[in-house]
């Protein structure tokens, strides 16, 4: 038997033999080095990068060459990735290298963001299976490009780069990853429709431009709305082998339902949200005419729409009227315009009021409450106050027609903010006051609601505030608020039953 020494020695001189097929410079080994370490420091790379500001990163002690350097070497490995069918899809390193990569892109300057996506653009147009030319035949045809899921994955990985840009740094060849965002994001690809959103709001109108601009915000919405796209009758995942048996639409025609695709419309609506958020954010005028298309997908009059594609029509008012952490907002750049939430508001209630007071099927009806309650929900509580007396009995009817699903319990939960906000503030008393026996039932049926603690303790903290109303006004409530406020006493959650102490207190002593 070998000394113990000689056996160590031995399986050093093995494992440099085995390392022998892969040496160090080689970038299959390279690659595989950089996934394992991505994987076991993501969380590590993600606190480093915590603040994606260059102020916030720079105190962490890194300078931008670094930061330059470390997304060069995120794309490199990236393109190995594709040449060497490494685990590049693996679940969360996706993920993780597309948040390093915006917060990297984001904490640079104009000049080091030009690098990184000059780079980036590179490894995307040599490192995967389509050619980016094909993307400028018009029509467009979203089901002939053969994308690989790495394909999508690289596409995705350069939509977080492109979402973190200033609005000064060059994209190359703009146009051409217009089209392909476009064909990416009915696809179903989000990090794309995020990235067409992005790319809207900070493009320069055709009056502010310099002339050395590529695309001025009017070429780009060119681009994007009268773009002729080839929808195949066949499914959208196969590839049509060149022949186009479909017809040529715009892609507010696949919003509306042109294509007679569920799916095909669903991400058309998605990708239209974003793009209308980036309008809405940076204050054109566009935003009205995306809001009508959308309001046209809740209106069953004329033809029954799916419920899968009206919830997500009127989800996207969330989309809109929402801040975002992953795309258009201020740590990445994004326009933002004064008042932009209110604008939206007082220009969408009266077309919300007008529908729903003439929808006469509840199914329709029922999304129009879901997109205005979004829509509200994110309007800032002084310009609500304003309207109080017009918006109480329609806020009331949201309350109620949202109790009865429980996927509305988070919608739900932002409607009660907004009441709680207006029950305790002055100005708001005039419409509470009117209101009062409507809002004690609204509540009162709230209180044992199963679905969410977090609606049932407003809830009753609202019941609180009602408590401070006139006596006169209140009284004749009073039973009815002690039966529905016992029921919480025995509450499952102690915060929930604490609450319920202080109502009952409160309106005892009425």
């Amino acid at each position: 038997m070998k000394p113990l020494d000689q056996q160590r020695k031995g399986r050093g001189r093995e494992s440099r033999c085995a390392n022998d097929a892969h040496p160090p410079w080689c970038p299959r080994l390279n690659t595989f080095r950089f996934a394992r370490r991505l994987r076991s420091g993501k969380r590590s790379i993600d606190d480093g990068l915590a603040s994606p500001s260059p102020r916030g990163i720079h105190e962490n002690g890194c300078s931008e060459e670094f930061i330059v350097q470390f997304a060069v070497d995120i794309w490199t490995h990236a393109g190995n990735c594709m040449d060497f069918c490494a685990p590049f899809e693996e679940k969360g390193l996706l993920d993780a290298l597309m948040n390093v990569m915006k917060v990297s892109v984001a904490s640079c300057s104009v000049d080091s963001q030009n690098t990184i996506i000059l780079n980036a653009y590179t490894v995307l147009s040599s490192r995967t299976n389509f050619q980016l030319n094909k993307v400028e035949r018009i029509p467009l045809t979203p089901g002939q490009y053969d994308i690989s899921h790495r394909d999508e994955s690289m596409l995705s990985l350069f939509a977080s780069a492109v979402i973190a840009v200033c609005p000064e740094t060059h994209i190359p060849n703009i146009r051409v990853l217009l089209g392909l965002f476009i064909i990416m994001h009915l696809r179903g690809i989000v990090p794309a429709a995020q990235a067409l959103g992005s790319i809207i709001n900070k493009l320069a109108s055709k009056s502010s431009s310099a002339e050395s601009c590529d695309l001025t915000l009017e070429e780009a919405l060119d681009v994007i709305f009268s773009t002729k796209l080839c929808i195949s009758t066949s499914d959208m995942s196969q590839r049509t082998n060149g022949t186009n048996n479909g017809s040529a639409m715009v892609i507010t025609d696949l919003c509306l339902g042109g294509a007679n695709d569920r799916l095909l419309q669903i991400n058309a609506i998605c990708g239209l949200s974003w793009i209308g958020k980036g309008l809405l954010m940076c204050g054109q005028e566009k935003i009205k005419d995306i809001a009508m298309i959308l309001i046209g997908c809740l209106k069953t009059e004329e033809q029954p729409l799916d419920p899968l594609v009206m919830k997500c029509a009127a989800d996207a008012f969330n989309v809109l009227m929402s801040d975002s952490d992953v795309c258009l907002n201020k740590k990445f750049h994004a326009i933002i315009r004064p008042l932009y939430k209110q604008r939206f508001f007082s220009s969408m209630m009266p077309v919300f009021q007008q529908l729903i007071t003439k929808s006469h099927p509840s199914f329709s009806r029922y999304f129009l409450y879901r997109a205005m309650a979004h829509t509200i929900s994110d309007t800032p509580l002084s310009v609500i106050l304003n309207d109080a007396k017009k918006l109480m009995p329609l806020l009331l009817d949201c309350l109620s027609i949202l109790t009865e699903d429980v996927q509305d319990k988070d919608i739900l939960y932002g409607l009660l903010l907004l009441l709680s906000g207006i029950l305790t503030n002055k100005n708001g008393k005039e419409a509470v006051n009117e209101n009062a026996h409507i809002i004690v039932n609204c509540l009162a049926r709230l209180a044992d609601y199963p679905h969410k603690t977090l609606v049932r303790e407003t809830a009753i903290q609202c019941l609180l505030a009602m408590s401070e109303l006139p006596h006169v006004r209140i009284y004749p409530m009073r039973t009815q608020v002690l039966l529905s406020i016992s029921k919480a006493l025995d509450d499952k959650k102690r915060s929930v039953r604490r609450e319920a102490i202080r109502c009952r207190h409160a309106w005892l002593v009425t």
